[in-house]
Parts: structure tokens; sequence; C-alpha cells
């Protein structure tokens, strides 16, 4: 019997070593600010249109890709750059907050400005960690006027709509877009997600067996979601190559364009 109890409690004295051990490799990173100088963008404002340089210089003072870009400019919105950039370089306090369960949440206390959203677009963030593990979140926008997108949030939710301002705390986000994909494709997978994927059960092992057909899954989670609106279009963002997909399996896919980043060490769509 005292052996028994003696080797009870070394099982579980090394379990929580171990556990101590995985909740301490959790990345230290929650949000980053460029470290080199703002430069004057009074010019590259001035344009009608921007080239490669100006695309180049722009991403590294603004966090904006191309389509954003490209966006403003097109709106007569070329003005708003400097805010933007202002925004990516200044000082940014941040909090941990409980989520569900032992999800633990990054989140600013100064909420930050997306660039125009167009209907498909996918966001992602690392914002989120369990113990030594950076799980992150994502979400697909479904309707960019109303500020809609939908996400599997976590276990005991269905998937579901929600705002685009729940996203607008996070410590660190990448909004990323299909390259080369018209906007009429892309808000068609939109309206595709919208009817077959709200409402499903949350599964932590979903993507076993759903392999892109034209309904639904059984259950879904965050990134598996995002996956399956554009694998029901022939897409395979997981970046990763592997099952689960995730997060940071999606940030590396080759088929997608980053439109914004903000609070992510600079040229990164995942922190490294």
């Amino acid at each position: 019997m005292k052996k028994r109890l003696a080797a009870g409690i070394l099982a579980l004295a090394a379990l929580a070593a171990a556990a101590a051990v995985w909740a301490g490799r959790a990345p230290r990173f929650a949000h980053a600010v460029p470290d080199y100088p703002m430069v004057d963008l009074t010019g590259v404002v001035a344009r009608a249109e921007a080239g490669e340089t100006d695309y180049r210089l722009l991403f590294a003072q603004t966090g904006l890709g191309a389509p954003a870009v490209d966006a403003l400019l097109e709106e007569g919105r070329g003005g708003e750059l400097e805010d933007f950039q202002a925004r990516y370089f200044a000082p940014c306090a941040w909090k941990t907050v409980k989520g569900a369960a032992v999800v633990r949440l990054e989140v600013t206390e100064k909420d930050f400005e997306f660039a125009p959203l167009e209907k498909g677009d996918i966001l992602l963030t690392p914002s989120s960690r369990c113990g030594g593990w950076r799980n992150g979140h994502a979400a697909l926008v479904v309707d960019a006027e109303e500020g809609l997108v939908l996400e599997a949030y976590s276990l005991g939710c269905p998937s579901q709509l929600s705002s685009l301002s729940t996203w607008q705390d996070k410590a660190a986000v990448a909004v990323l877009r299909l390259k080369g994909v018209s906007e009429e494709r892309r808000a068609e997978m939109a309206d595709w997600a919208r009817e077959n994927l709200v409402g499903l059960p949350y599964g932590l092992f979903s993507g076993l067996a759903w392999l892109g057909e034209s309904t639904g899954p059984p259950a879904t989670q965050c990134a598996h979601l995002v996956w399956c609106a554009c694998a029901a279009f022939g897409y395979d963002i997981d970046g990763g190559g592997g099952w689960p997909v995730t997060p940071r399996d999606i940030s590396l896919s080759p088929l997608l364009e980053t439109v914004q980043v903000w609070g992510l060490p600079q040229g990164q769509r995942w922190p490294s």
C-alpha cells in the first residue's frame, strides 16, 4: 500500500513538473512594434498609385500589404496611410486575461484600426495560448460592410457569427486574402460558409474525415472552419500540410497574400 502511495505521489510530482515546463515554454511574444525609425510618407501619400518600392516601404511603415494600400488609394483615402503608420509605431500596453477553460488571451487597452476588408478575408491572431502552446485563433469575414465574422470559438460553443469589433483588442493580428482569386469568388465562398458552417459543434479532432464536400462538416474548430470554407472551393490553405490544421498552418499558406499585420514582428504573419 505504501509503495503504491509513494508511486502515485511520484507520478503526480512528475506530471506537475512536466506541466510546469510545458507552461514555461509558451513563447514570450505578445505585441511587437518596429525597431527602426519612422520615415516621411508625404511623397507616397500624394501619389494616386503605388509602385513596388512604395509597397515595400508602406508595408514596413504601416503593416499594410498591397491590397490594403490599393484600396485606400482607390477610395481617395491615401492620407490615412500616415494614421496607420502612427498606430503601427505607437507603444501599446497589453495584458493577459482569462479565456475559456485554461486558455489565456493577450489583449490591448486600445483598439486598433482594420484596413478596408472584403468578404472572404481571413483573420488570424497568435494572442491566445494554452499552457505552452500558442494555439491562436482564426475567423472568416462573411460581411465586411456589417463587420461580421464567422468563427468557432471554444469547446461548448457552436460556430457562430460575431462582430468584427471583438477582434480589435487582440494584441497581434494578421489579415490574409486568397491570392489571385476574384472578389466575386471570395464573396461566394463567404456566403457558402455562412450557409453551411454556422451552428456546428466545436470539435478538437475536426478534419479527420471531411475533405471539402459540398456540405459542411459535422464539427469544426477555428482554423478548420476557415480551411473548410476555402477547401469547398478547391483551395487547400493548410500550409502545415498535416492534421490538425491550426491558425499557424494557415499563416504559412502560399495561397494567401497579406492585407495587414499589426503587433507582429516585421514581415511575419505569425511570431517565429
